[in-house]
């Protein structure tokens, strides 16, 4: 019986991907990603591994990648050693373009699943007071899709305080946001979201803003981005008729992530709102939150708020807001 000879199902074809190291070893294999410092890397032999992109000599791959440098640019093409010692050869249309490793940010597969691309985590909290009867339940989530220039965001926080003869106190965030990255470090962006704090005195504010900001750091392990933009919003106070106001915003956001075991993340977001319709009134948000590697996939979490309003929408309620809570975090 003659033989059939079948091609080989992407399942089962060769990985002939290389990556030569600074120290001379050289993996074969297939690149998956390059994301803050770490190259993912998998292998037949010993699966998929993570690479400290600082380690890294040279990097061949035939698929098509998108690469991106610290200045937000992004070039496509397959993966070659560079023209020059230290540099990443990006090759499209045949021709080589040279980019210093050290430049580097961002390399991501082109057709990798949604998954591949999501970078989120899920954090549980809470706390039990025996002689008070006291609990407390803190919820927060933070999902990024990063596609070419354009990055996709949902941020959801929630905080819930129950105590017997006591009415229960409900802290409800939830943020779309939609950011694209131009040349030179600058980004333009837009956001929604949803609040509701009966603490401050408002039972529900929606709003939308829009405008831009530049990355004043932006390396492998850290971003420190400042943005200005417009806010209107439309917000239901516990007692009283529904306002609307617009409101200048200013925001600092900085996140710093370190790749050695155990890996520590740590967000940070600074936001200020001046009124321009109840001249006077000003608010002020600030979200920090702190991850540390326990295990793969795991991570002890430890969040802290506080939200200050000079003018709260009901009057008499609260002017601050504030808490810390542990948990534990799920990360993918």
């Amino acid at each position: 019986m003659p033989l059939v000879c079948l091609p080989a199902s992407p399942a089962l074809a060769a990985k002939t991907d290389i990556v030569v190291l600074r120290n001379g070893d050289r993996l074969t294999g297939e690149v998956k990603q390059l994301d803050r410092g770490s190259l993912t890397f998998k292998t037949d032999d010993i699966g998929t591994i993570a690479v400290e992109w600082d380690k890294v000599a040279s990097v061949t791959a035939s698929a098509t990648f998108e690469v991106e440098d610290l200045d937000g640019s992004q070039f496509f093409g397959s993966l070659t050693a560079g023209p020059q010692e230290g540099e990443l050869g990006i090759v499209s249309a045949g021709a080589v373009r040279g980019l210093a490793l050290a430049r580097v940010v961002r390399i991501q597969r082109l057709g990798a699943t949604l998954w591949r691309r999501l970078d989120g985590s899920l954090s549980v909290g809470a706390s039990y007071t025996s002689s008070s009867e006291l609990l407390k339940i803190d919820l927060a989530t933070r999902v990024i899709l990063t596609r070419r220039a354009n990055r996709f965001g949902i941020d959801g926080s929630s905080t819930i305080t129950q105590q017997p003869d006591v009415e229960d106190t409900r802290r409800n965030n939830l943020t779309l946001s939609y950011g694209r990255r131009y040349p030179h470090r600058w980004v333009g962006f837009a956001q929604a979201q949803v609040e509701q704090n009966r603490e401050l005195g408002f039972d529900l504010r929606g709003s939308f803003s829009a405008g831009g900001g530049r990355y004043l750091v932006q390396d492998r392990r850290q971003d420190l981005l400042a943005a200005m933009g417009l806010r209107v919003n439309r917000e239901k106070p516990l007692d009283g008729e529904t306002t609307t106001n617009l409101e200048a915003a200013a925001t600092l956001v900085f996140d710093r992530f370190s790749y050695d075991f155990p890996t520590v993340d740590v967000y940070v977001t600074l936001s200020g709102f001046a009124s321009l319709t109840d001249w006077g009134r000003v608010r002020v948000e600030l979200d920090a939150r702190w991850k540390r590697e326990l295990l793969k996939d795991f991570a002890l979490s430890l969040r802290g708020y506080e939200s200050y309003d000079s003018r709260p929408a009901t009057a008499g309620a609260e002017k601050n807001d504030y808490g810390i809570t542990f948990g534990l975090a799920w990360t993918f």
